[in-house]
C-alpha cells in the first residue's frame, strides 16, 4: 500500500497536463450550462442587472408553445432529411470513386470542396444563385423559375438542397476510408461464388461499413440538429416561419424579443432534446452494428 501511494505521488505530475483541457472545459461548457440553467427560471430580459425568479413557469410556458413545437417540427423534418440524403448520396460517390471512376482523385477534391467553404458564404451564393443566377439561367429556355426561399411550401427543401451540397464531402471521405479498409478478396469470393454486385454490396460491404455509417449518421444528425448560420443568412426563419427552427427560435426569443430568461428555458429542453437523441442513435446503431457483424 505504502509502495502504491508512493508511485501515485510521483507520476500526480502528469495530471498538470489535464489541467488546461479541465479548466478550459469548465470555463466553457459546465460554467455557461450552470448559468444558463440558472437563467431559465427566471424572467430576465437579457439587459436588466437584476434578475426576478419565477420558477417553474418558463417550462410551463414552453410546452403550452405552439411556436416552439412548430420550430420542433421544422428542425427534425430538416434534419431527418438531410441526413437521409447526405448518406445516401456520399456512401453513393464514395463507391464510385473507390472503384470504377478514372481521375478519381481529382473528383474526391472537387466534391470534397464545398465542406471547406464556409457556412455563411454559402448561404449568401446560394441566395444570389436562387434569386437571381437560376432564374435568368432557367429563362434562357423558356421557363419561369423564382426562388424557392420565398415561398412557404419549397423554402425548406431550398435549405436542404444548400446543405446536400455542402455536406457531402466529409461523409464521403469517411465513406472512402472504410471501403479501403474491407479486404479486397471478400468481394472477390463472393463475385466468384456466384454473388452480383448488389448481392456483395449488400452482404459484404455494407455490414463492414457499419461503423462507418454510424459515425455519419451520428454526426449529420446531430449538425443539422443544431442548424442556425445557414437559415439566419438565407431565411432567418421565413417566408411565414417556413424554415423557422429551434435556434433561430431561441435567437429570435432571446435577442430580438428580449426574453433571455425564456430563451434560457428553450436552450435547456433543447440540450434535452439533443442529448436524448444522441444516446437512443448511439444505442440503436451500436446494436445494429453487433447484428451485421
Amino acid at each position: 500500500m505504502n509502495s502504491l501511494r508512493r508511485s501515485l505521488r510521483g507520476e500526480s505530475w502528469y495530471l498538470l497536463f489535464l489541467l488546461p483541457a479541465v479548466l478550459l472545459f469548465l470555463l466553457a461548457v459546465v460554467i455557461p450550462l450552470a448559468t444558463g440553467l440558472r437563467y431559465s427560471f427566471s424572467n430576465w430580459d437579457g439587459v436588466s442587472p437584476k434578475i426576478h425568479y419565477i420558477g417553474w413557469d418558463n417550462y410551463v410556458k414552453a410546452f403550452r408553445d405552439s411556436d416552439l413545437w412548430r420550430a420542433l417540427w421544422n428542425t427534425f423534418k430538416y434534419a431527418l432529411i438531410l441526413t437521409l440524403l447526405v448518406n445516401v448520396l456520399s456512401m453513393a460517390l464514395a463507391l464510385l470513386l473507390d472503384n470504377y471512376l478514372k481521375f478519381r482523385n481529382v473528383f474526391r477534391t472537387i466534391f470534397f470542396l464545398p465542406s471547406v467553404i464556409s457556412i455563411v458564404l454559402s448561404g449568401f451564393v446560394w441566395g444570389y444563385n436562387y434569386s437571381q443566377g437560376f432564374p435568368q439561367l432557367f429563362s434562357r429556355f423558356g421557363i419561369d423559375m423564382t426562388s424557392p426561399l420565398g415561398n412557404p411550401d419549397y423554402a425548406m427543401m431550398g435549405l436542404i438542397i444548400v446543405a446536400l451540397w455542402q455536406g457531402v464531402g466529409s461523409p464521403m471521405i469517411i465513406y472512402i476510408a472504410g471501403l479501403q479498409g474491407i479486404p479486397g478478396e471478400l468481394v472477390e469470393s463472393a463475385k466468384i461464388d456466384g454473388a452480383g454486385t448488389w448481392k456483395a454490396f449488400r452482404h459484404i460491404t455494407f455490414p463492414l461499413l457499419a461503423p462507418a455509417v454510424t459515425i455519419n449518421l451520428l454526426l449529420v444528425l446531430t449538425g443539422a440538429l443544431k442548424v442556425f448560420d445557414l437559415v439566419y443568412v438565407t431565411t432567418k426563419g421565413g417566408p411565414a416561419f417556413a424554415t423557422d427552427v429551434m435556434s433561430t427560435y431561441i435567437y429570435r426569443t432571446s435577442f430580438d424579443n428580449f426574453k433571455a430568461g425564456y430563451g434560457m428555458t428553450l436552450s435547456v429542453i433543447f440540450f434535452l432534446v439533443l442529448v436524448v437523441v444522441t444516446v437512443v442513435q448511439v444505442g440503436i446503431f451500436r446494436r445494429r452494428e453487433v447484428d451485421m457483424g
